[in-house]
């Protein structure tokens, strides 16, 4: 037999890092935290405590791996809502969002599971908090470009429906109606935007 290739050897670690955080997920939801230790998450992922420091240094190290993917979900539905036409921003970040939710179910249901947990909380600190301030601040943004009159509270509503919302799905999505609440939120937020900032564009020319 060949030895494998360095790209072999980096699919393989990708592999291997993909099933640790996986598992340190589910476990973290099923058990806490608290109450997951780096052996369960070795045993359940089929690796050694040892092999599995060479993945990540520490339980926090890969509860951060878990928060960084969640971090990369939401910058991809904000690249998409960046690409378009100011006056269809909102929507496609509406869309955007739910279409990922949709691709990364799976993830996102335990990760609810887990993101409120105090230790969980704890652990992350000022990165979560900066982090959600960062969400608010671009949501607000893009009102404020619409013409909404308090673009900081309907940033904070908007935030906060678009949570809700994906809560509430991915907890139960088969009786959802996840279609048509997304084109309500569509209605209510991004048609109006829409216009304004067209109505704005005509008045300039």
């Amino acid at each position: 037999m060949s030895p494998r290739t360095a790209d072999q050897n980096e699919q393989i670690r990708a592999q291997s890092r993909r099933r640790i955080i996986d598992q340190a997920l589910a476990l973290f939801a099923e058990h806490g935290y608290e109450g997951t230790s780096v052996r369960m998450i070795a045993e359940a992922a089929g690796t050694s405590p040892g092999l599995l420091y060479n993945y990540f240094e520490s339980k926090q190290a890969l509860l951060h791996a878990i928060f960084e993917e969640s971090v990369a979900d939401v910058r991809a539905s904000f690249a998409l809502a960046d690409a378009a036409p100011p006056g269809e921003r909102l929507e496609r970040l509406v869309r955007g969002s739910f279409e990922i939710l949709r691709r990364n179910m799976a993830f996102w249901r335990l990760s609810y599971g887990v993101r409120m947990q105090p230790a969980v909380l704890a652990g992350l600190g000022p990165e979560l908090h900066e982090w959600t301030a960062l969400i608010r601040r671009t949501l607000q943004g893009y009102l404020r470009e619409a013409g909404v009159a308090r673009p900081d509270v309907e940033a904070a509503a908007l935030f906060a429906l678009i949570d809700g919302i994906s809560q509430h799905y991915v907890l139960d999505p088969d009786p959802y109606p996840l279609d048509a609440v997304i084109d309500l939120v569509v209605a209510r937020y991004c048609v109006a935007a829409r216009a304004t900032i067209g109505a704005r564009g005509r008045r300039t020319r």
